[in-house]
């Protein structure tokens, strides 16, 4: 990554999601997450379903072309809505260069990021999380005073210049960017709970006994 980075233009009036799909899930094999099937549905379908009833576009952060090859039967679920890929342009820098590269792509002023891996995002949470951001930087779900969900936030643009930041003084941290912005609105789980009491829309699975256990625990509530 070199100079400056030119913004697009604003367009405050639609809502973006940048889901980031690039990790390589080695707890899992090298397994791409966002393909495992969960109750006859793709992690990412689900996603996908969820998003678009609160969110205009939808840009999935990968690593490369194969990996992109390899979404793409998903999307054809979709295909009256808005889904585009992004790419990293800067190697090993976590997800927080998925977000940057996200937010570059985004038409938005705001964008929700999610994690790749997160089947129960609940729309009623993301959209409380739109409304909350609205004329403010970011809005991010605390749990007390220490505890933070930065890949279940909703950020604004102005954050790339704050990425490209850190990375000059070799933050890769997702928060790192997050706390240098003026205008942060922190959204407490507390509230979050009256939507979400199970707050089932943080659930991240990282290991295919997350997939077995959940699937056990669903089945027995029914």
């Amino acid at each position: 990554m070199s100079g400056k980075t030119e913004l697009k233009p604003e367009r405050t009036k639609t809502r973006s999601a940048i889901v980031l799909a690039g990790g390589r899930g080695r707890r899992m094999g090298i397994v791409e997450k966002a393909l495992l099937e969960f109750e006859g549905k793709t992690i990412l379908e689900r996603l996908l379903e969820n998003l678009f009833r609160v969110v205009d576009e939808v840009i999935l952060s990968v690593r490369d072309s194969v990996q992109k090859e390899k979404l793409l039967p998903v999307l054809e679920k979709f295909p009256s809505r808005e889904i585009r890929f992004c790419f990293d342009s800067k190697e090993d820098a976590g997800p927080l260069e998925g977000i940057r590269a996200g937010l570059l792509e985004s038409w938005s002023e705001y964008s929700f990021v999610c994690a790749g891996d997160m089947p129960f995002v609940n729309f009623r949470v993301v959209d409380l999380l739109f409304e909350k951001a609205d004329g403010h930087d970011v809005a991010l779900p605390r749990w007390g005073e220490r505890m933070f969900e930065p890949l279940h936030a909703v950020y604004s643009r102005k954050l790339i210049p704050e990425i490209e930041k850190a990375f000059v003084r070799g933050k890769h941290s997702v928060l790192a960017p997050v706390f240098e912005m003026p205008d942060v609105v922190f959204v407490e789980v507390s509230e979050i709970r009256e939507i979400d009491p199970d707050l089932r829309t943080f659930i991240n699975l990282n290991v295919i006994g997350d997939i077995e256990s959940l699937s056990r625990g669903l089945n027995s509530k029914a």
